[in-house]
């Protein structure tokens, strides 16, 4: 980024962001805490506010796991009757999620919920859990609103997502690069712009398509 602006070169971040300001023209955001926040509450009233629980863990060096992680701990603290019993680091893949959810199935084949980073993450895990046969005794929740995600929601498999608004972000930056080009000001109040995450359940998941809502 540094490099880019030292050369003249004007940069827009999209769902990614850098801790320092003034480097970046925009850094457009999802809203993470705020999306783990109401997609933990959703999957807590799913569990009936008890039972024990395994969460997949996104890459360690990207900070979005981390505001994921404690979002989903902040509102889950509040119901002593869930208890984590495991967190494994899966790195946003499906086909490690998978892998990691078998192995936390063997040490704790009593787990009623899973909680996981991202959509790959969960449907790695929801894989898993139809291999056990375990899928119909067990929530998972997952975050990103990807289209399969969104297809396992209606199908009964997930009992919800988080979509982030990209859609929204995307169209954003293309905005504010026209105007930066045009009249040397992105037109945004600021640099950084979290945007508000929307909760995918059966109750809308038909609105959604390929991360675009409709209506």
């Amino acid at each position: 980024m540094q490099k880019a602006t030292d050369a003249g070169i004007p940069v827009f971040l999209v769902n990614a962001e850098i801790a320092e300001q003034g480097i970046a023209k925009s850094q457009i955001v999802s809203n993470n805490a705020q999306g783990a926040t109401v997609g933990a509450q959703e999957w807590a009233k799913a569990m009936g506010g008890k039972g024990k629980y395994v969460e997949l863990f996104g890459n360690p060096t990207d900070n979005n796991a981390k505001v994921r992680s404690d979002g989903y701990a902040e509102v889950l603290a509040q119901y002593p009757d869930l208890k984590s019993v495991q967190r494994e680091t899966a790195n946003w893949d499906r086909a490690e999620g998978k892998q990691k959810m078998e192995v936390m199935l063997r040490a704790h084949p009593d787990i009623t919920g899973v909680v996981a980073g991202n959509d790959e993450m969960a449907l790695g895990a929801i894989q898993a859990l139809k291999d056990a046969g375990k899928l119909s005794k067990v929530k998972v929740l997952g975050f990103d609103g990807n289209q399969d995600a969104v297809n396992a929601v209606k199908a009964g498999e997930m009992v919800a997502t988080v979509l982030q608004p990209i859609v929204q972000g995307t169209t954003f930056a293309v905005q504010q690069a026209d105007q930066f080009l045009k009249n040397g000001k992105t037109g945004a109040d600021q640099e950084k712009q979290a945007l508000d995450c929307v909760l995918v359940t059966k109750d809308n998941a038909d609105k959604l398509n390929n991360f675009v809502v409709a209506g």
